[in-house]
């Protein structure tokens, strides 16, 4: 007897999973579909997910970090899916970590059993599963940079999703000290810049040879790291558009410096909330913005936000859902010839893909990308960059075409130390952290 699958066409050109059966007629089951997966710090949304590791190697307290943190990921499938969440300890460069010991072979593995329904009318998800970091069944035994990898069970060769965290082992103080600075923009932006320097002191258990590297953030985009790493040029991340000199200092007085120059400072971020239910109903056809986005050069707006945290702690459970958005960028009559153009921001965990790359239309002369939103205050640029159609990577990642270039932006930036523990094996562990607001 044949099986029907209800599927609900999505807007945005896929097929898109909603209610029903999760098997074809021919009896193939459908994988879930992850709509989105992101980690914060306990229960707060805002704050980074970096956790506080009890160690030997720990020596005191850090000044960021919980004691928890709560990894959220939601799915698309008629029936919660069985799904497999494994630690994986990564480098400073997030690659993984091939030292089998840093590693607890009886909590590093867990089955993904507590899922909420989503409320009724949702038509992007049905499941979401909140993890929490450590529990009976994961732990994470030493610091350094980890990702949570889930796997569907039965197809654990590639995963489905994962989620980025850090664990710091307190063995140092740290200051962020954050400078004017110029750079050289590829495009009619200004050329203000960042300078970023870490200052450590007091570092205990470790030798000035040890304490090797630092990694700077804009905090919440976990996949864009800038390494800072003895006293040649480090690029920024796969995404960056420019290498950025980068400078070491030896320890001097118990004091050891970590520097990034050249950073562009960026602009505030776009502010979009899409909280209110009588502005952005429940429905299946998208809603435009009411104006269409233009050009800032770098000036501020009404609708703009420091913060690039998604925060959903304002909605309602019955109305904590995905709204399909129309984004509408117009490009002023000079459409950008030679690269592809991307929404970034916190509903795509500020990592672009293909799936948020707009389309021009050549008759409206406008930008569009139909999208599916979390409920929520979102922050988010358009980007422009080129899509690898074989790896599906973005390069030359830039903000400078749409959002300019401002030194009063006001973003966030973290740091991170790294030493080189000799326990276990050898491991790249974070010894401390520590944050600034531009001013």
């Amino acid at each position: 007897m044949k099986r029907s699958l209800s599927l609900v066409v999505c807007l945005f050109g896929s097929i898109s999973l909603a209610f029903g059966l999760d098997t074809l007629w021919t009896g193939e089951r459908l994988p879930p579909l992850v709509r989105m997966v992101r980690a914060y710090g306990g229960n707060d949304e805002r704050l980074p997910p970096i956790l506080v590791v009890s160690s030997q190697g720990s020596q005191g307290i850090s000044a960021l970090g919980s004691s928890s943190l709560t990894v959220e990921l939601d799915v698309a499938s008629s029936v919660p899916p069985d799904l497999l969440a494994v630690l994986q300890h990564c480098t400073a460069e997030w690659d993984a970590d091939p030292n089998p010991f840093v590693l607890d072979p009886t909590a590093s593995r867990a089955v993904v059993l507590d899922w909420q329904l989503a409320p009724p009318q949702s038509r992007y998800y049905t499941y979401r599963a909140k993890l929490r970091i450590p529990s009976t069944t994961l732990k994470v035994p030493v610091g350094g940079n980890w990702k949570v990898l889930f796997f569907e069970i039965g197809s654990e060769r590639r995963p489905l999703a994962e989620a980025r965290f850090f664990a710091i082992e307190p063995a140092a103080d740290c200051r962020l000290d954050v400078f004017t600075d110029f750079y050289q923009p590829r495009r009619n932006a200004a050329p203000s810049a960042r300078i970023l320097e870490a200052v450590v002191s007091n570092v205990r258990g470790y030798t000035d040879g040890q304490v090797t590297t630092a990694v700077f953030y804009r905090m919440q985009r976990w996949n864009q790291p800038y390494r800072a790493s003895g006293t040649r040029l480090a690029s920024g991340s796969s995404l960056s558009l420019r290498t950025t000199p980068t400078m070491t200092s030896g320890m001097v007085g118990g004091i050891k410096r970590f520097r990034i120059e050249g950073l562009p400072c960026e602009n505030d971020y776009r502010r979009l909330d899409v909280q209110n239910v009588g502005l952005f109903p429940r429905s299946t056809t998208p809603v435009r913005l009411p104006l269409a986005d233009v050009r800032r050069r770098g000036q501020f707006g009404l609708w703009s936000t420091p913060e690039a945290a998604l925060i959903t702690s304002d909605v309602s459970p019955l109305d904590d859902e995905y709204v399909p958005i129309e984004f509408i960028l117009d490009p002023e009559g000079v459409p950008v010839r030679d690269e592809d153009v991307f929404v970034v921001g916190s509903m795509n965990s500020w990592q672009p893909t293909r799936e948020w790359m707009m389309s021009y239309d050549s008759t409206q002369r406008l930008y569009r990308l139909r999208q599916w939103v979390r409920r929520g205050q979102h922050a988010y640029m358009y980007g422009t960059g080129t899509l690898d159609a074989d790896t599906g990577t973005i390069r030359n990642l830039s903000f400078e075409e749409f959002e300019g270039n401002n030194s009063a932006s006001g973003q966030t930036f973290l740091a991170l130390i790294y030493a080189r523990s000799l326990s276990a094996g050898g491991y790249d562990t974070i010894i401390a952290a520590c944050s600034s607001a531009a001013l």
